[in-house]
């Protein structure tokens, strides 16, 4: 399991996230399966001193990236949940859902709405037994185990029966692009358009270029730049906001809306990642 994914889990934990949510509960469940790493971690966010160390070690290293999650995932809710009840979006595929419990939630909560999330065979099988364990997986969220390295997006969507390509559909690439190459990026954003018959969306996340054209989160320090390498979670592409509106484009999707870093009421405490709302092309 990523460390990334494992941070992740340990911010749906933190005291001030809403208690015994979905997610909370399926990220406590995961840390505990996921050896000593994810064991430790979630000692450490359940002890005051625990939570000191981390902090220190944070701010230290990617300062604020724990809120930015939440951040993150404000927007990206908002979003969809506003797709769906005002654009008659029916279906959610979830590339690289990991350990996040919006799938589950969202599928509680819109019993119209097919939820289908793609991700790793040790991830999903993980995911499937605590959900179930939790009564949180219903007949409207399919989990897809599959390595989209190996196998196209587009083979693994006909070959799954509950998805339809005729509902209009959003595609949530959250954390995803920014480990993909530029022909990875293409090849998936291409098959999911040629997978939907129906409008498509797209809400995702890229990092954002620094000066000297590296993707990288702006207070992102030494020590978060070899502990990514040493884990094999490098960040390998990314664009610059200016170039955001083109690169899309050229993939097939319009920008619609891009979330500024600095907002007056609600700052990213941890800028780098551009998050963004598109919508597709035609296919011709």
């Amino acid at each position: 399991m990523s460390n990334t994914s494992l941070l992740i889990c340990a911010s749906q934990c933190w005291p001030g996230s809403p208690a015994n949510s979905l997610s909370q509960q399926l990220a406590k469940q995961v840390l505990q399966r996921s050896g000593w790493r994810g064991r430790v971690l979630l000692a450490l966010q359940g002890w005051r001193g625990g939570r000191a160390l981390l902090t220190g070690l944070l701010q230290f290293s990617l300062p604020g990236i724990m809120a930015h999650y939440g951040w993150r995932k404000q927007h990206i809710v908002s979003w969809i949940e506003q797709q769906i009840e005002q654009q008659n979006t029916q279906q959610l595929v979830i590339v690289g859902a990991g350990f996040d419990g919006l799938g589950a939630m969202l599928s509680a909560k819109y019993r119209q709405l097919q939820v289908v999330e793609i991700d790793r065979v040790a991830t999903i099988n993980i995911k499937q037994d605590v959900l179930r364990q939790l009564h949180a997986l219903r007949p409207n969220l399919c989990l897809k185990a599959a390595d989209l390295g190996r196998r196209s997006l587009a083979q693994l969507l006909a070959d799954t029966a509950e998805f339809s390509a005729e509902r209009p559909t959003l595609m949530l690439a959250e954390g995803v692009l920014m480990y993909l190459p530029e022909t990875a990026i293409n090849n998936l954003l291409q098959q999911m358009r040629q997978s939907v018959n129906a409008p498509l969306q797209l809400v995702a996340s890229q990092m954002q270029l620094d000066q000297h054209g590296k993707p990288r989160f702006s207070q992102q320090g030494w020590l978060a730049d070899m502990a990514l390498a040493i884990s094999g979670e490098r960040f390998v592409s990314g664009i610059t906001p200016q170039a955001l509106p083109g690169w899309l484009v050229n993939l097939g999707f319009n920008l619609q809306q891009l979330v500024p870093a600095e907002q007056p009421e609600n700052n990213d405490p941890c800028p780098g990642e551009l998050l963004f709302y598109a919508t597709a092309k035609s296919v011709p």
